[in-house]
């Protein structure tokens, strides 16, 4: 079963493939996101996809996102179900590490469902367990009434607000694990993904200086699109001042005014304040994700 260069005649089929692996009320934002993905800039999926292919028919992918900034490349890998574990998974990991590899950067990252045999997969391929995320959802009646701060006003996205965006989520995250900053063109694309609206993205103000941001989407769920709150920062100066609730909550009541039934986000299991705030909140956990570290000899 070889493993191949994605190559763009292979679209239809790779999308048909990524959807299919999704419930059929998602089916369409799932076709959607994956068409997004591949259009990412920097991405290059004909350098940097590897199909898994057999007899004509695609068995699985991997993706590897450059983050030369960083040091690093993460390696998304999806294959179907029956595969698990077998040498041909094992050639198409190696086959997306050996790709990583070559773009110079110093590790690889890949991020797997911690009941998934992956994990002992990766290890024997020269990976380490190094973060523990943690998916929690929300799905109460109702949000508790939050009047914001004296001098605070939160209002979303706007036609122009790519720089501020831009800045405002770089100044969050910079220098938090795994996070490569972004360019405008980077933010003015994935806001015009299929799972992102401007209306989602909302801007928390002290006056006329930003404070944080709350990114919101959809990701496909087995009872059909669910929200989920993407990213939520804090600029620095702000930090420790007790805004961060403000800002979820109106990320939350985005998503609940626009018919979302529960809500989702992920959220690294050491950030001891984030996690304290979503459940808090009333967000549960209900799994985890591993992430898994390759680093590279002689750098």
């Amino acid at each position: 079963m070889p493993v191949v260069n994605y190559t763009n005649n292979r679209q239809p089929a790779l999308v048909q493939f990524v959807a299919s692996h999704s419930s059929p009320p998602s089916q369409d934002l799932c076709r959607g996101i994956f068409q997004g993905v591949l259009g990412q800039p920097g991405l290059n999926p004909t350098e940097n996809g590897l199909v898994l292919e057999q007899s004509g028919d695609i068995k699985g992918l991997a993706l590897v996102f450059p983050e030369v900034p960083i040091g690093r490349s993460i390696i998304e890998l999806m294959t179907v179900p029956e595969l698990a574990g077998s040498p041909e998974v094992q050639a198409l990991v190696e086959s997306a590490v050996a790709r990583a590899q070559a773009l110079g950067v110093n590790v690889a990252h890949l991020c797997v469902p911690s009941d998934s045999d992956r994990g002992t997969l990766l290890q024997q391929l020269g990976f380490s367990h190094v973060r523990t995320y943690l998916d929690m959802l929300w799905s109460e009646d109702s949000l508790p009434k939050l009047d914001l701060p004296a001098g605070f006003s939160a209002r979303p996205f706007r036609n122009g607000d790519t720089a501020l965006l831009t800045r405002v989520q770089n100044n969050a995250f910079t220098g938090s694990w795994g996070f490569c900053p972004n360019t405008e063109e980077q933010i003015e694309y994935r806001v015009h993904m299929a799972n992102s609206t401007k209306k989602g993205i909302l801007f928390l103000f002290d006056g006329d200086n930003p404070a944080g941001y709350c990114w919101t989407v959809r990701v496909p769920a087995e009872s059909g699109p669910r929200g989920m709150i993407g990213m939520i920062g804090i600029t620095p100066e702000y930090r420790g001042k007790g805004i961060s609730r403000h800002i979820l909550q109106a990320g939350m009541e985005h998503l609940l005014q626009s018919g979302s039934k529960e809500i989702g986000l992920e959220v690294d299991g050491d950030n001891d304040p984030a996690v304290r705030l979503y459940t808090s909140t009333g967000f549960k956990i209900t799994g985890q994700r591993h992430w898994f570290e390759r680093v590279f000899p002689g750098t």
